[in-house]
């Protein structure tokens, strides 16, 4: 492995003028007095372009030279370069009349050296670790939108929302520069599942921004979950992400940061996929779950005491409140039994004093009839004592809880609390990222409802979450004990198995699921992933071609890389090597830092003879990316000896064995090499110790068969 710590830097190009625009645009001002600056590529079509601009920008691609606009706006079309190659075009308008009557050589001087300045731009903006964009890129971007939203409010137009997200990534590894190295892992995969949303940056230490326009928090949440699902796929040992939203509020970049930044200290309790939103953190008293004020819980306790039956209602309005909660309305619905207390016009609780159930609903119709006759609206919650274990302190979240449960059935509608209630209570917290609470209410509700097959799912889900997996599968076992064919618990119970290793019974499961449902991307590609491992390749490339077909086509939807990969894999072992090299060149531009694909395309190009150079690259640089696959290392070892280097092939096999000794591929190629080396005696034991493995090995056969010795 290389000294890993030293800076790459790349030329300017194309994508830098996107992801480094308001960096960039500062430094073009300072050669240029303009009022604003808009960056673009020299091969972006005309489409989506101001109509004004198609020409300038146009001459300039053709020609290469700056090209004035004196029109209205005073607009300047300055080539950009990398080298001299033209990479881009600056389009700066409300231009300085001083620069706009400077002469075109001069114009064309400046393009250069503003070029050059660039490029010193990108380097103190750009992580020499992963070659994303460092804290800069960030702090400019959203200082940007804070510029724009500020213009959108001043002019009427609808402000955009933001979020920002802060992901870390926690690396398993056993020094610096192996951290170092699945930090730039992480972050290549980072860019290439989500890069053409949101170009990710990283700040340091394995924490990385995404900052996402047009998306308000309830998206955020969803796309950050998933995203904790593929990296824990991806083995990450520990991932916990931190939301901040931005809105109408005009709110300094620094502000956003902060709040981001306690939003992930929130996550880090949350368990080892922890998540956590700003807002949840900070205005606990709108949480749907948040309880009633202190005055009310006090009430409401002493009501209770001394009562071994009762139900309690929580009503919310369903419209526009009245002046005051209709507390004597309510108390005229009912005997004396029913204690009355308003905790605010549009919400309220009712203690019916040793009610009932039935007796209980009777009640709920009879207020609702008599609201009904002064036009108001209320929903009800209703929590029933005594109910299992659950104490009297407890039945004032019960209550909401069914309430929150009811507002399913549309208003005017009243709900006992049960274990779909939980159910329901448990999705919040889930959805919120606070895996550890919604455990404890799927916990609860199962007590209540132990065949709910939506609660047992909901549970398994929530504790593989957690990598609680010896807990999760017996719940999956058991959503199947009572539906046979759950197409979700199949899947879920597939995933539990994988995650601990258990392949066999993993493949069982997706292979029932597939019997289900034939179109489920995630499904496809795991059972592609395994049957190549078993190397039932056939098998592999028809479920992989079907997930092919599904979903996003984008160039950088890096689960369709992964289908590819596995594709190429299989399509080289079936011998179909052309059908091979595109797969792996198409997953290589899903993930340029895939290392499995380089490795099998590097190898691929040697078998094909079209190239030493690129073939020993493209290998060795599988191994710079993941140096703990052995198979990166085998292949290395097996472009090395094609092209003559044996000492590499020997050093690159070392690798290989130190990861994974007893393998047949292994022992063939080190029997090979120790041919070439004329080390007789020790090549005849790596042939013979093949044969254990496979006794009808050819190779291994004729390996002793030249050695002069018996199988």
């Amino acid at each position: 492995m290389s000294f890993p710590f030293l800076p790459h830097y790349t030329p300017l190009a194309q994508k830098d003028l996107d992801l480094l625009a308001p960096i960039f645009s500062g430094t073009v001002k300072a050669f240029c007095p303009c009022g604003a600056v808009y960056f673009v590529g020299p091969q972006i079509s005309g489409d989506g372009l101001p109509v004004q601009w198609k020409a300038g920008i146009e001459v300039v691609r053709n020609g290469q030279q700056p090209v004035r606009d004196n029109g209205r706006q005073a607009s300047l079309y300055l080539p950009l370069w990398s080298g001299e190659a033209l990479c881009g075009v600056a389009v700066l308008t409300d231009v300085a009349a001083w620069v706009m009557d400077l002469a075109a050589a001069t114009l064309l001087d400046k393009s250069r050296l503003i070029s050059r300045e660039l490029e010193f731009a990108k380097q103190g903006a750009i992580d020499p670790q992963t070659g994303l964009g460092n804290v800069k890129v960030l702090q400019a971007r959203l200082a940007a939108m804070r510029e724009q939203g500020a213009a959108d409010r001043d002019t009427g137009r609808e402000v955009i929302s933001h979020c920002l997200l802060f992901l870390e990534i926690f690396p398993k590894a056993k020094n610096a520069g192996h951290a170092l190295a699945e930090v730039s892992r992480a972050g290549a995969y980072l860019d290439a599942l989500i890069g053409h949303l949101s170009p990710p940056c990283h700040l340091c230490n394995g924490l990385f921004s995404l900052l996402w326009e047009g998306v308000d928090e309830a998206k955020a949440l969803k796309v950050a979950d998933q995203l904790l699902q593929w990296l824990k796929r991806e083995n990450m040992p520990r991932v916990h992400i931190g939301i901040s939203q931005c809105t109408t509020e005009a709110k300094e970049p620094d502000d956003i940061l902060e709040e981001a930044w306690l939003a992930l200290q929130t996550a880090y309790k949350r368990g080892p996929f922890g998540l956590c939103s700003f807002r949840s953190v900070a205005n606990r008293a709108s949480h749907p779950l948040y309880p009633p004020p202190r005055r009310i819980t006090s009430i409401l306790h002493r009501q209770m005491k001394g009562l071994k039956r009762f139900c309690l209602v929580e009503m919310q309005c369903d419209g526009e409140p009245p002046a005051a909660f209709p507390e004597e309305i309510l108390a005229a619905s009912a005997d004396n039994r029913a204690l009355v207390t308003g905790a605010a016009p549009a919400r309220g609780y009712v203690l019916l004093a040793d009610y009932g159930e039935e007796e209980a609903l009777e009640w709920c119709r009879q207020a609702k009839n008599d609201l009904a006759a002064t036009g108001l609206s209320y929903s009800c919650g209703l929590a029933l004592y005594p109910c299992m274990d659950f104490k009297k302190s407890e039945m004032i979240a019960n209550s909401r809880k069914a309430l929150l449960h009811t507002a399913f059935f549309g208003p005017g509608t009243f709900t006992v609390f049960d274990g779909v209630s939980l159910n329901i209570s448990g999705d919040i917290y889930y959805n919120e990222g606070d895996m550890v609470k919604a455990a404890r209410e799927y916990q609860r509700g199962l007590e209540l409802d132990p065949r709910n097959v939506n609660l047992l799912n909901s549970y398994g889900v929530t504790l593989a979450q957690m990598a609680r997996y010896n807990k999760a599968i017996p719940c999956f076992e058991e959503v199947l004990a009572i539906d046979h064919g759950n197409f979700m618990a199949l899947c879920n119970l597939g995933f539990a198995y994988l995650a601990r290793g258990r392949e066999n019974k993993a493949l069982a499961s997706f292979e029932e699921a597939l019997s289900c449902r034939d179109d489920h991307f995630d499904l496809l590609l795991q059972l592609g992933k395994l049957y190549c491992r078993r190397q039932r390749y056939g098998d592999a490339v028809e479920v992989l071609l079907r997930a092919e077909k599904i979903g996003p086509r984008d160039v950088r939807d890096v689960s369709h890389g992964a289908v590819h990969r596995y594709l190429g894999e299989a399509y080289y072992c079936l011998g179909i090597r052309k059908n091979a090299m595109a797969s792996l060149q198409r997953a290589i531009r899903h993930n340029p830092q895939d290392a499995s694909s380089l490795s099998a395309l590097g190898e691929l190009y040697s078998l094909e003879e079209q190239g030493s150079d690129i073939a020993c690259t493209f290998c060795r640089q599988a191994v710079e990316i993941d140096d703990r696959d052995w198979r990166n290392w085998l292949r290395l070892a097996r472009v090395e000896l094609a092209y003559g280097d044996v000492v590499a092939a020997h050093e690159a096999l070392r690798e290989a064995m130190r990861l994974e000794r007893d393998r047949l591929d292994i022992l063939l190629l080190q029997g090979r090499i120790l041919e070439v080396e004329q080390k007789e005696a020790a090549a005849r034991k790596a042939y013979q110790r093949a044969l254990q493995l496979d006794q009808g090995n050819e190779q291994a056969r004729q390996g002793i068969k030249r050695l002069g010795g018996n199988d």
